[in-house]
């Protein structure tokens, strides 16, 4: 069975980009592009690994976090966080986010993290 992503991100461009990596280390991928239901979204699609925009629709990727990482059903779920913010490692760090990275990302960079807090993704 795959491990599966899920994404959210508004902006087509970068959720591609995002999946097209995950896809490439064995992980199946689903997309969100608002986070004004985050839980029932995280329930529906039970991913292994959250990729969260911080300028996303909704109720924003800051606070999604704060909630995913406070409910006890989802605080297990490692998040990557990240945004074009250039001020961002301050917010990041308070997140309580499992890893951060800023927009534009580099490929290599986000397979590393990916296989750093999911170490059995597949190369």
């Amino acid at each position: 069975m795959k491990k599966k992503i899920l994404i959210f991100e508004d902006d087509l461009a970068t959720a591609e980009l995002a999946g097209i990596v995950a896809e490439q280390l064995g992980f199946e991928v689903a997309y969100r592009i608002r986070t004004d239901s985050v839980l029932s979204d995280v329930a529906a699609e039970s991913p292994h690994i959250i990729l969260m925009d911080n300028w996303i629709p909704g109720d924003g990727g800051f606070d999604s976090i704060q909630l995913l990482k406070n409910t006890p059903t989802t605080a297990d779920i490692p998040i990557i966080f990240y945004s074009a913010n250039t001020d961002f490692a301050g917010l990041a760090q308070t997140s309580m986010a499992d890893a951060y990275i800023t927009k534009p990302f580099d490929i290599t960079d986000l397979e590393g993290i990916i296989k750093r807090l999911i170490p059995d993704s597949n190369m």
